[in-house]
């Protein structure tokens, strides 16, 4: 973005944040957080044996609409 001053000076503000560390580490999980994925897991469409072909498809389409998008200026 070699003609857009605004992008310019964000990157130069934002220039000493990159050689920050960060710590990272595990994440608590909350004991609501951990009953939704309980209760995800435990539908009925996420079982063994569920077919579960959607899911390609889905992906497919994904890939399909996001490889047509395009950027407007």
């Amino acid at each position: 973005m070699d003609d857009d001053p605004e992008y310019d000076e964000l990157v130069r503000i934002l220039e000493p944040y990159r050689r920050m560390r960060i710590e990272t580490g595990p994440v608590p999980l909350s004991d609501e957080y951990l009953r939704m994925v309980e209760e995800v897991e435990s539908a009925p469409e996420n079982q063994s044996g569920a077919d579960k072909t959607w899911v390609e498809t889905v992906l497919r389409e994904s890939r399909e609409y996001f490889a047509r998008v395009r950027r407007s200026r």
